[in-house]
């Protein structure tokens, strides 16, 4: 009797869903269990500013933890590739891609998330630490879900149109707990979470395309994440503490 056994198409795919998978679940269960009470590390903030500053800084740790633990692991060749790819030369072709992503991504989330535009231009602590601490998660995501998971999909043939589906999945699934299902209507859930996902999705994918067209190099989508996070996040912090 002939044994089938996995290719190594169905074998690159089973790893990057379960690593980014397990990578996504200590990420939220961390921020959720507030397992370094972060919370307690910004007294002059109000209660839910420090909640919600708590939650970003315990995401960031953890995620920086996890990167270094995957680079250290000898199975994940790829992460140390992805991670390696910073300190070379990207083309020039990802560059633009990459910074069209960050105008068209800033536009769309001031357009449609900002109610109070005095906000834009608000300098307070808070603000400024929303810049800051999150922007690592422009790192750590762009070296797991565009670096690893492209790299480790396209060494084992699967085809660049999957390498690009498989990201934005994964990026999407991580931003999941940024949207709440609780108590909502149909209308708001289509309004307040599917579209929502549906963006970050097409971020997560237009990320991808990036990252490939990049000649496979990372720091195009790195700094496009860095700055989309820096000039959105505390606005988006801000809607999220009085939502």
């Amino acid at each position: 009797m002939n044994e089938r056994h996995p290719t190594p198409k169905t074998t690159a795919i089973v790893e990057t869903i379960l690593v980014c998978t397990i990578y996504i679940a200590i990420s939220n269960l961390a921020v959720a269990k507030d397992i370094f009470g972060a919370s307690q590390w910004f007294p002059r903030f109000s209660d839910i500013e420090s909640d919600v500053a708590g939650g970003f800084t315990t995401g960031a740790i953890t995620q920086i933890i996890l990167v270094i633990a995957l680079i250290i692991l000898p199975f994940f060749p790829d992460a140390r590739k992805a991670i390696s790819t910073l300190r070379l030369p990207a083309a020039k072709n990802g560059w633009r891609i990459a910074m069209i992503i960050l105008l068209i991504e800033v536009i769309v989330l001031y357009l449609g998330w900002i109610k109070e535009f005095d906000k834009l231009f608000d300098a307070s602590t808070f603000s400024i630490s929303m810049s800051i601490v999150p922007s690592f998660d422009g790192i750590t995501q762009e070296i797991i879900f565009r670096g690893y998971v492209i790299l480790r999909l396209a060494r084992s043939g699967v085809s660049r149109t999957w390498q690009i589906i498989l990201s934005g999945i994964m990026f999407a699934t991580i931003h999941i707990p940024y949207f709440s299902l609780a108590d909502q209507d149909l209308i708001t859930m289509f309004s307040g979470f599917l579209i929502p996902m549906a963006g970050t999705f097409g971020l997560g994918t237009a990320w991808a395309f990036a990252f490939q067209q990049s000649e496979y190099k990372l720091m195009p989508v790195v700094v496009s994440h860095i700055l989309v996070i820096a000039l959105v996040q505390p606005w988006l912090a801000y809607t999220y503490a009085i939502n």
